[in-house]
């Protein structure tokens, strides 16, 4: 049988299927003819990779110019910079129009969003636009991958379907799990990892007293109640530097407390080996994009 022969929902259901990859797949389809490119267009926005300047600012006006009901945007990977090696630590003149850029996609986006990869390299926009992205509701969205200087997620009810948290750019997130605040923020939380890790023995202990849960102080370390999978991975090996050694022995601690943890059972915990750089970019987009074909 003729696929012309369909009509035009099984057509656009053929189509939401297929779109399940970073954009490429309904920007092919809407090439085909004029009729294709009508089906499609629900879906254009429907899986999106952008990186750098000048794709965070066409994207923030297409989506500013485009209709509410065509602006159903499920899967998006959102990075400051186009790849890990054009990231440089010194602000620039366009920081502050990317950040406000960033923040508006967020906010027009956030209604359908299901799975979110943001990576920011740049210090000047990365922890302003997460700590807004925390504030944000985003009432369908699974998985969460975070590259930047974060700070923690805890204001409740934002986040009421999140399953999966990758957290990455804390060098040392003590307190991430102190008082609760990440159960309140992530209530359906079943996976939490934990990445970029140097020197962070006090996060290591913080980690076994919410494993243990008999945590006296007065803001005890806690563990969502679902949580079923932790995994933890150092940042790579410390260069060599006037303080190398004083350093590399606190690093050390932290790996010899993440080695020793008492899981309980029911945590399936994986201590991951430390990665060679720490070119946050490309391996998050490479996550996320194999992500989309398990959803």
């Amino acid at each position: 049988m003729s696929i012309n022969l369909f009509p035009p929902e099984i057509h656009s259901h053929i189509c939401q299927l297929a779109c399940q990859d970073d954009g490429r797949t309904v920007r092919a389809l809407s090439l085909v003819s004029k009729y294709f490119r009508q089906i499609s267009r629900p879906y254009f926005y429907q899986s999106l990779s952008i990186s750098g300047s000048a794709q965070i600012t066409a994207l923030d006006l297409a989506l500013k110019t485009t209709p509410p009901h065509l602006r159903l945007v499920r899967h998006l990977f959102l990075s400051t910079h186009k790849n890990d090696a054009s990231a440089t630590h010194t602000p620039k003149a366009t920081d502050s129009t990317d950040s406000a850029s960033i923040l508006r996609i967020l906010s027009l986006c956030a209604p359908t969003l299901e799975t979110l990869s943001f990576v920011s390299l740049s210090p000047s926009i990365g922890t302003l636009a997460i700590s807004r992205l925390f504030r944000t509701s985003f009432p369908h969205l699974r998985e969460l991958s975070i590259s930047g200087f974060y700070p923690f997620p805890s204001a409740p009810g934002k986040m009421p379907s999140l399953q999966r948290l990758h957290l990455h750019g804390n060098r040392n997130p003590h307190g991430l799990l102190e008082a609760g605040v990440l159960d309140e923020a992530c209530p359906s939380l079943t996976h939490l990892r934990v990445s970029g890790l140097s020197m962070a023995t006090t996060f290591a202990l913080e980690l076994q007293a919410a494993f243990k849960g008999d945590d006296e102080s007065p803001f005890p370390s806690k563990l969502p109640g679902g949580l079923r999978c932790v995994t933890v991975q150092p940042a790579p090996c410390l260069q060599v530097s006037a303080k190398g050694a004083a350093n590399m022995a606190r690093d050390q601690m932290m790996m010899t407390q993440l080695e020793k943890l008492e899981i309980p059972e029911g945590i399936e915990f994986t201590l991951l080996p430390r990665p060679s750089i720490d070119g946050p970019s490309e391996v998050f987009r490479r996550e996320w994009s194999d992500r989309l074909g398990r959803i």
